[in-house]
Parts: structure tokens; sequence; C-alpha cells
């Protein structure tokens, strides 16, 4: 048996990206028809009496004041923060953070999709640090001090991920770009994933989320980090978003293909909680920061460039990626095989009838730097299977135009 001294000099020869994984924790979730109902038990379970409910205020669909009846009934009083944007600002998590430390408030539960979510995570974070500027915990694991609350996250959206991850994504107004805050203090205590909640989306917004939750399991798969345990729920994820994104966008009583984009947009997000994104998140942050852009709809629109270029870098986890989205690999190469996938993602894309581009959305030749700049430093570049620097961002953000 060898020694460990000839071991070690044995591993020394050989180095590896990323040689140590790490694998983070997701909050226990209930997922179904009618999980909403369990809000109050929830909470109640999670200590609370009195909670902060933060969201976007979700006009219209009735939501917000259906979640504070349920509340009411298990004997949790709440108030609501109603101030988070889509693409949440950095006042806005520094205007809730008062308004809870303001408060005789025992917990937090956010309602709505991704920025919601990630407004509160924000604000939990600056409130269990006495109001330390949210600014300050961009990057990863920033938090030095315990959470101080709980925090439910009812999900209405399928796409975002952000109820069972540690990210938060917050806009920097003064910069003009999208921070990403990463750390363990961000993973919500608990989780709800309820269907019928998620059918009050427009048709619209199914397509956007749904692209997201694509761009989430791509990218998880492909990542440089190399999680292996993410492509399990990544590659379902993938099979079960061509199979019903198409039909939960079209129609928005089908209730089956629902169901399954919620289960789809939860095992994407578990995947990448681990593995990492890439540079379609980049790119869509940076969009986000400057012009205010819809995140899943920047996602749809950066995936088929992206993957173009991620291609050659890893084409086997292409080509796994091929036959979970149903398509018949036997005789092709890797590279043809996810050439293929490539064509399928562009399909789909067109089937939702997104054909915007970043032009479109406000990008002109003058901020094609600054953008560039922002993306290649963003951290979700880090996970990105291909290397990137200024010059390559820029191009591929031209060809996006």
């Amino acid at each position: 048996m060898p020694h460990f001294r000839d071991v070690k000099r044995t591993l020394s020869n050989e180095r590896r990206e990323y040689p140590i994984k790490m694998s983070h924790a997701y909050p226990a979730v209930n997922i179904g028809w009618g999980a909403h109902t369990m809000a109050g038990n929830d909470a109640r379970a999670l200590g609370m009496k009195n909670a902060l409910i933060v969201t976007t205020g979700l006009k219209g669909t009735g939501i917000i004041e259906a979640m504070q009846g349920v509340l009411k009934a298990a004997g949790v009083e709440s108030s609501v923060y109603d101030k988070a944007t889509p693409n949440p600002k950095d006042h806005e998590v520094m205007e809730g953070a008062k308004m809870l430390a303001a408060g005789k408030f025992d917990g937090l539960i956010s309602v709505g999709g991704g920025s919601t979510t990630d407004c509160c995570k924000a604000i939990r974070l600056v409130f269990s640090h006495d109001g330390q500027d949210v600014r300050s915990f961009e990057g990863a694991f920033k938090a030095n001090k315990a959470n101080k609350l709980p925090h439910l996250a009812i999900n209405t959206t399928s796409g975002t991920g952000s109820e069972v991850s540690c990210f938060s994504i917050i806009n920097h107004t003064d910069k003009m770009y999208k921070m990403a805050l990463f750390d363990p203090n961000c993973t919500p205590s608990k989780s709800i994933n309820d269907p019928l909640l998620h059918q009050c989306m427009s048709q619209d917004l199914a397509a956007y989320t749904g692209m997201d939750a694509l761009a989430h399991a791509i990218e998880a798969i492909a990542s440089r980090l190399m999680v292996q345990s993410a492509h399990g729920p990544g590659l379902w994820a993938i099979t079960q978003i061509f199979e019903n994104l198409r039909q939960s966008s079209a129609n928005r009583n089908n209730e089956k293909a629902i169901e399954q984009m919620v289960w789809a947009e939860m095992a994407a997000a578990i995947s990448f909680n681990s593995a990492g994104l890439g540079i379609i998140h980049s790119m869509a942050h940076a969009m986000g920061g400057l012009y205010d852009s819809p995140h899943g709809l920047c996602n749809a629109i950066g995936m088929v460039e992206v993957c173009k270029y991620n291609l050659s870098a890893c084409p086997e986890r292409f080509a796994m990626m091929a036959r979970a989205a149903g398509i018949n690999t036997v005789g092709m190469s890797d590279m043809k095989a996810g050439e293929a996938f490539i064509d399928l993602v562009a399909e789909l894309k067109a089937d939702l009838g997104i054909t915007t581009t970043f032009g479109d959305l406000g990008l002109k030749e003058k901020d094609l730097d600054s953008l560039s700049k922002f993306a290649a430093a963003d951290i979700c570049s880090e996970g990105n299977p291909k290397d990137i620097g200024f010059n390559e961002m820029r191009q591929v953000f031209k060809n996006c135009m």
C-alpha cells in the first residue's frame, strides 16, 4: 500500500478546475394543487405570529388577500410591503428592511415570483446584519451573522427557482447592473409551490419564466463546476420543459402542463443551486440592470447564441441534453447532437412567439462595452464552460441585437 506522501505527490501532478464541489442545501417544499392553504400552518411551525409579507403586489390576482386570509385563519397576523418591483432595486431592499425593523415582526413571507423572493431574501440579510447596506453582500458568502427571522417563500412563477436557491439578484441603481448575492443565508426556511397560484400567470409570462427554467437546467449541466449530482434533476427538467412549456403557455387552463412546469422549474433550480450558471444569466443580469428588462425574456434571447458559443467546450453534455429533449442521437457525434439540441431550443423559442431581440429591449451600440464589461465580471460567468473575455462577450451581445 503506498504511503500518503506518495499519493500526495501523484495528485499534485494533476490539476483540475474546481476539484472540490459544494452541494448546497435547499429547503423543504410543499408542492401541489392547494398547497398554498398550508401557508398558515407552515408560518406557525416556523414560529411566526406576525409576519411581514414581501410582494410586488400581484395586482388583480387576489393572491395577496387570499394569503392574508389563510394566515389569519391560522392565527398569524400580517402586514404587506409591496414596493418590490421586477428586477428588485437596492433601495427597495433597504426600505423593506427599515419597515421590518420598525415593526414587531417575527417572520418574513414572500409571495410572488423571483423578484419578490430575491427582494425578501436581501431584506432578511440586511435586517440580520442590523441594517448593513445590501450592496455589501454582493458576491459569495458575505453574510457573517445568522438569520434572525425565518422566511417562508410562496412561489407564483414557473421559472425563477428562487424559492429553493441560495441566490438573490438585486439591481445596483447607481452603477446600473444586477448584483448577485450568493450565500446559504439567502436560502428560504421553507417554500410553497402551488400550481393554482402559478396558473394566474399570463401567457407571455409563462413563456418567459419557462425559458428561464430551461436556461437554469442548460447552464447547470454545462457548468464548468461539473457538479454531477445536478445532472439528474437538470436533465429531467429539460424533458418536462420540452414536453409541457408550449402547452402551458398556450392554454392557461391546461392543468397537467402547468403542474409539470412547476415541477420542472423547481428541479432546474435544485440543479443550478449547486452547479452554478453561465453567461446566459450574466447577459440577462446586465440587461436587467441597465434597461430593467424582463429576466426570463433576456435569457430566452441570449440562449441560442450562448449555446452555440459553448458547444465546443462540452459537446458530450449537450448530447445528454439532446437526448433529454427527445432527440434520437443514434449515429450522431456529440457535436451533431449538440447542434440538433440548439436547433430544438430555437424552435421552442419560435413556437412560444418570442421574436424580441436585445435591440428591441433598448440595447445600443454605445452600451455594448459597458454591458460586456459587467457581464464578463458577473459571478455567473465563472461557471461558463468556455472561457470568455470582454471581446468575446461583446460579440455574443452583438449577435443578440
